[in-house]
């Protein structure tokens, strides 16, 4: 019975041989190491290792003293103690996955919560830069909708312009048309109310002058309609905004500031005559 006991303490990694006071605490005074749930998270490792170290080193001690001994009280003893024993064992291996499993828990619910804070932080970051992304864009937006207002503005007022100077050409055309016309028919009034003789003088001394004055006034009109860079083809084109007659459309598109004035073009209006 000793050689199976001895065997069996060997087996267990514990020794056989204990104390009295050991005995008292909950046999081997495994109670002073056993896990408490409510006390885990204040769990001192390297402490709890250095008592086992203690324990084991004092347990030893007691087995010397106890081995010579022995007899056959004591080994009638030994099947109570590996009961109790078993039963401590397999109570500590409960409470140490129970303890396992607690901090699985915690850490699993301590990484969700710091994954949480990293995409919350991510997430703020992404809407910072977005929300100046989009304010530049709306500035973009808001500039390019003045510039279209802006054009449409003037556009519109070219429209006005362009009408105005086309009915100012067609009110020039219908006034030199009335002119002559008013010309015409004074010089038939002069020519008859004369006598034959006087009247055939005055007629012709009239007629020239009248012809004369006609000569110049269309020589001088056609110099005024005649294009100020070619000098051959009648002008058309009014530039803007000088608002002169002076170029032709052949040489509107060459021409990029007046030749009467200087003054840059903006713009050419085609002028009806």
């Amino acid at each position: 019975m000793a050689i199976q006991a001895q065997l069996y303490s060997e087996n267990l990694g514990f020794p056989l041989g204990v104390s009295q006071d050991l005995m008292e605490n909950n046999s081997c005074g495994f109670n002073q190491f056993s896990f408490n749930p409510q006390q885990q998270q204040y769990y001192d490792y390297p402490q709890q290792h250095q008592q086992l170290q203690n324990l084991y080193q004092k347990d030893n001690q007691n087995l010397m003293q106890f081995v010579p001994t022995y007899n056959s009280s004591s080994a009638q003893t030994m099947p109570t103690f590996s009961q109790s024993l078993t039963s401590q064992l397999e109570k500590q291996n409960i409470e140490i996955n129970r303890f396992l499993s607690l901090q699985n828990e915690r850490l699993r619910l301590t990484l969700q919560e710091q994954r949480k804070k990293q995409m919350a932080l991510i997430l703020r970051k992404y809407e910072s830069k977005a929300q100046y992304l989009l304010k530049q864009k709306d500035e973009e937006i808001a500039k390019a909708a003045n510039r279209t207002t802006e054009l449409q503005d003037f556009s519109k007022r070219m429209e006005i312009e362009k009408q105005t100077w086309q009915r100012m050409a067609i009110e020039k055309e219908a006034m030199v048309m009335s002119l002559n016309n008013t010309i015409e028919q004074l010089k038939e009034s002069a020519c008859s109310s004369t006598n034959r003789g006087t009247a055939e003088d005055v007629e012709s001394s009239c007629h020239v002058a009248e012809e004369d004055k006609t000569e110049q006034q269309y020589g001088h009109q056609m110099m005024m309609m005649m294009c100020k860079s070619c000098n051959s083809r009648k002008s058309c084109m009014i530039f803007l905004p000088c608002r002169h007659l002076c170029s032709c459309k052949y040489c509107d598109t060459f021409l990029h500031s007046c030749p009467v004035c200087n003054m840059l073009k903006k713009a050419s209006i085609e002028a009806l005559i």
